[in-house]
């Protein structure tokens, strides 16, 4: 009983909100036609009340802009003080006249339908206006003086206000439907990097699993052979406990591997192009320069945009090399990064440069080499966590069947070239 009644004050207050808003608008008008007759805003606006609030009774709206806006324009005749009471109270009578039938017809020609559409709704509230005037003026002239100009003005009238509210209606879908695209868009690209990072960790903890069996082997065989030698040893029993520990490692390991496998189901999803992986990765890229304020500009230039069934490892080998050459280039000014995707035979080449610091000879023979890197933070000492180039290579000589060289000039240049092999992608 108690969220009934919520739900009724809520409705009420919304109904109120509505009346006063209508009832203001009506204070915007001009006299016409007749003495007492007048076209006002508020009949643009209130058919558009009606189809944003369609779970309220567009009678009981009616009613209540019926009770306010005449109470509006009747305080203030009364205090211009230029007409005398009885006239007042006749131009009041007609004005809820108005907005009760505007109300009365609307809800039996179009809310309480259960099919409807914006071609019936756009005809409903043309034929609302023109017979709730038509009814207004016919009261201020006693159901007399009916001329073919005084339709036609009334049905113009009609068609115009119904036209606004119309246009104003599908604006805002439009915008709101522009709006709701280009979130779920972020939303599904900030989805799609994401679960490329996940994607990428899951292939080296596979990978790594093989290690982990051949670390459980090597303790069980120690333990074998120091039995042999010292069948109560401690050292063997140590040995056999580690190739225990190792293999409640592996199940753990195992069961996490699994578990993001299954989340992050590859089966079934569709093929994405060459230019919606980079999409993807460059949105992020430049959020992240915006949001720390760096000083780089990163262009594009796609000349083969081929389909990637297996688009999360190409996202993951992208994202490092363009945030590698973004994180070069964060003392620099006017930084460039420049992507070119062309043709290179029998494999799709992408190169990732970067006008930045360069690298020595000698540090481009280290890059390549597993677990190094030049990032790490100075306070704790602890090394970049992610897919480092090392990893990047393995991802594209084992998926793709490809390569990936370097190229760099000190305090010049570095350019990254990845080759993934067409038939593998």
């Amino acid at each position: 009983m108690k969220t009934l009644l919520g739900m009724n004050s809520q409705k009420m207050k919304r109904i109120t909100l509505i009346a006063l808003a209508v009832a203001l608008c009506a204070q915007i008008h001009f006299n016409y036609l007749a003495p007492g007759f007048i076209i006002t805003f508020s009949v643009v606006i209130l058919p558009i009340f009606f189809y944003f609030n369609d779970d309220l009774n567009p009678f009981l709206i009616a009613a209540g802009v019926a009770l306010a806006s005449p109470l509006f324009r009747g305080f203030t005749l009364l205090v211009s003080g230029g007409d005398p009471h009885g006239v007042i109270a006749q131009y009041v009578l007609t004005d809820v006249a108005f907005y009760l039938v505007y109300g009365g017809l609307y809800f039996f020609l179009y809310w309480h339908r259960t099919e409807r559409n914006a071609s019936l709704f756009f005809c409903v509230i043309l034929l609302c206006d023109y017979l709730a005037n038509f009814v207004e003026i016919s009261i201020l002239q006693n159901w007399t003086d009916y001329s073919i100009p005084l339709f036609r003005t009334l049905f113009i009238t009609a068609l115009i206000r119904a036209l606004i509210s119309s246009i104003c209606i599908v604006i805002y879908n439009y915008l709101n439907l522009f709006l709701r695209k280009e979130d779920h868009e972020k939303q599904y690209y900030y989805f799609l990097w994401s679960a490329s990072l996940v994607k990428s960790e899951v292939y080296f903890m596979e990978k790594n699993i093989s290690e982990i069996e051949a670390i459980m082997k090597n303790a069980y065989m120690l333990n074998k052979e120091l039995t042999k030698l010292a069948p109560n040893s401690d050292y063997a029993q140590t040995a056999l406990q580690i190739a225990r520990d190792v293999h409640e490692v592996k199940k753990d390991y195992q069961n996490v591997v699994r578990g993001l496998g299954q989340y992050y189901q590859t089966e079934g999803e569709g093929v994405l192009r060459l230019s919606g992986v980079l999409k993807v990765v460059l949105s992020h890229a430049r959020n992240h320069i915006r949001l720390q304020s760096l000083d780089i500009i990163i262009s594009s230039q796609i000349q083969v945009d081929p389909p990637i069934r297996n688009h999360y490892q190409v996202v993951s080998i992208l994202s490092n090399l363009i945030f590698n050459a973004v994180d070069a280039l964060e003392a620099s000014a006017a930084g460039m990064i420049q992507i070119a995707a062309y043709d290179a035979g029998d494999n799709v080449a992408i190169s990732v440069t970067d006008n930045g610091p360069g690298m020595s000879e000698e540090l481009m023979n280290l890059i390549f080499e597993p677990g190094f890197s030049t990032k790490f933070n100075h306070e704790t000492g602890d090394i970049y966590r992610g897919i480092g180039l090392s990893q990047v290579k393995t991802l594209v000589e084992d998926e793709f069947k490809g390569g990936i060289e370097v190229c760099s000039r000190v305090h010049e240049q570095t350019r990254f070239t990845v080759y993934f092999n067409k038939n593998y992608l």
